[in-house]
């Protein structure tokens, strides 16, 4: 994925603010997929007291749930601190509904400090595909445990293609940036937005195929995983922490 920077640049606030303020402008089709998570938030029956924003950079998730289910608890999870800097200021209305918590999910012991388990649901946008293959598969697993009966995760998410589409994502973030350049009357080259939007020797993305994941998601004892949207390396998919009966359409 572009605009990809190293761990100790997520630290930088020229850095994550460079990121965020191009963010909804840059990255292809989000609108899509954040109104395809406020159905599946709004279609899913069950209760959502608290949940989990894993790897929450902003907060947008949160606010995403938050606008849905206005009564629930937001837990925004990050290492970075100036990522959890823009969310209080993004949440800043929201007094006594939403929580941060710093952690880094490349971390197994990163859930220590959200006892007691019992979420009603988790979601994530463009953080886990940071994270190696295994560490990804474990994440899941600890997702599941930290869901209560019913829980939903989901994830937004920069996956891995093969084929004809491979690297689509990247040439339409280059086309949306030129676009904005000149938008605001700005003068460089598509060569040298391309340059500045993707070149980088930092590169930490390590992303892994949504089918993959999905099965990951079984295995970790998700019911109804599937992938939800898929428009080259964009993708939301997810699953559901069954109830312990049959699961339904709508637990």
């Amino acid at each position: 994925m572009s605009e990809s920077a190293s761990p100790v640049a997520w630290q930088c606030a020229e850095v994550v603010s460079a990121f965020l303020d191009r963010r909804q402008a840059l990255i292809p089709l989000l609108d899509v997929q954040e109104d395809l998570i406020r159905v599946l938030i709004d279609r899913h029956a069950h209760p959502i007291e608290r949940f989990l924003d894993i790897g929450c950079g902003d907060g947008a998730m949160s606010e995403l749930v938050l606008s849905r289910r206005p009564d629930s608890e937001a837990v925004l999870v990050d290492f970075s601190e100036p990522m959890l800097e823009r969310a209080g200021r993004r949440l800043e209305g929201r007094a006594g509904r939403w929580r941060a918590v710093r952690s880094d999910l490349s971390d197994p012991g990163w859930h220590a400090q959200l006892a007691p388990a019992g979420f009603g649901a988790a979601v994530s946008a463009l953080a886990i595909h940071h994270l190696p293959p295994e560490r990804k598969r474990s994440l899941f697993a600890e997702i599941f445990e930290l869901l209560e009966p019913g829980g939903m995760f989901v994830n937004l998410d920069y996956v891995c293609v093969e084929g004809p589409l491979h690297g689509l994502f990247d040439e339409q973030m280059v086309a949306n940036a030129v676009r904005a350049e000149r938008e605001r009357g700005g003068d460089r080259s598509a060569e040298q937005v391309r340059h500045d939007l993707l070149d980088d020797d930092g590169d930490e993305d390590l992303p892994d195929s949504a089918e993959q994941q999905v099965k990951w998601l079984s295995e970790a004892g998700f019911r109804g995983a599937e992938v939800h949207f898929k428009w080259a390396e964009a993708s939301v998919f997810g699953a559901v922490k069954p109830t312990g009966g049959a699961v339904d359409a709508g637990d």
